[in-house]
């Protein structure tokens, strides 16, 4: 019996076709890559559930600028009443 270096029993199992893996391994590898391929399709918005996401997103976004336009005039409509009560008190004490 011949003695092998070491180096060259590694290149041998380097060079060597992989280990066939099992039928669990390879069902975990195919959730992973199905985890995966969703989890981008959904990060582009091709999913239905994304697309769902996005036109509620859309619809909030819309509510919040209507209140925020809301507020804005109730704020512009106080300002005026108080100007308004202003000048009308300047004008009772005759000023």
């Amino acid at each position: 019996m011949k003695a092998k270096k070491l180096a060259t029993l590694n290149e041998s199992l380097d060079t060597a076709e992989p280990a066939q893996l099992s039928r669990r391994e390879r069902e975990e590898l195919e959730r992973q890559r199905k985890k995966l391929h969703y989890q981008k399709l959904q990060a582009e918005g091709k999913t239905e559930e994304a697309r769902a996401d996005l036109a509620r997103l859309a619809i909030i976004k819309q509510q919040r600028a209507e209140a925020a336009k809301k507020r804005e005039d109730e704020k512009k409509e106080k300002e005026m009443a108080k100007i308004q009560k202003s000048a009308e008190t300047q004008r009772a004490l005759g000023k």
